[in-house]
């Protein structure tokens, strides 16, 4: 098995210090372009919290999942379906629910590849309790993900779109039944 580290400097109000993932495997992939941090990627991933083993996240579908439908702890009655989801590389665009260890992680990533790292509380959710569509992530947690790079664009979202059909973006008339079908490819 390779393990890597990427040293990341990351500009944190209570620490400004050196934090790391840690790369567990790495398949290359076959994409001619490595992800650069102004990338737009489609990507499907399962993230787990590495104390407990417990799946806190994934694209691939087929899980029930948590609601707020009737209070704490409520679960959906149909699985999730597969859905991709777009990751910006950027750290400048934070998005609620996306740590900066993630996109570290995916950074580098070719189209096609597949890659598993860990990411550190301090580039996760740190030092809050937050609470997943899977799992409660308990502060303070290492978070392992498994990424696969579908498609990559440095020219806009309708580039990682370009041949998908029934599987939306979104939204009140989203659609996911045409997203088992997404298969990597270069746009």
């Amino acid at each position: 098995m390779m393990m890597t580290s990427v040293m990341l400097l990351m500009p944190r109000v209570d620490a400004a210090r050196a934090a790391e993932v840690t790369i567990r495997a790495d398949d290359e992939g076959f994409g001619a372009m490595k992800a650069p941090s102004n990338a737009l990627v489609l990507v499907s991933y399962v993230g787990t919290i590495v104390e407990s083993g417990e799946m806190f996240d994934t694209t691939y579908g087929g899980e029930r999942f948590d609601t707020n439908a009737a209070g704490v702890g409520s679960r959906s009655i149909a699985p999730a379906p597969e859905r991709p989801v777009v990751l910006n590389l950027s750290s400048s665009y934070p998005v609620p629910g996306v740590p900066e260890g993630l996109r570290a992680g995916v950074r580098g990533m070719r189209v096609g590849g597949t890659r598993e790292f860990d990411v550190p509380p301090e580039l996760g959710f740190g030092d809050v309790v937050v609470r997943s569509p899977f799992a409660t992530i308990p502060a303070g947690s290492t978070l392992r993900y498994t990424v696969k790079v579908l498609r990559l664009s440095t020219t806009g979202p309708d580039a990682l779109f370009k041949g998908v059909t029934r599987c939306g973006r979104g939204g009140a008339s989203a659609q996911s039944s045409g997203c088992g079908a997404v298969e990597a490819a270069e746009p």
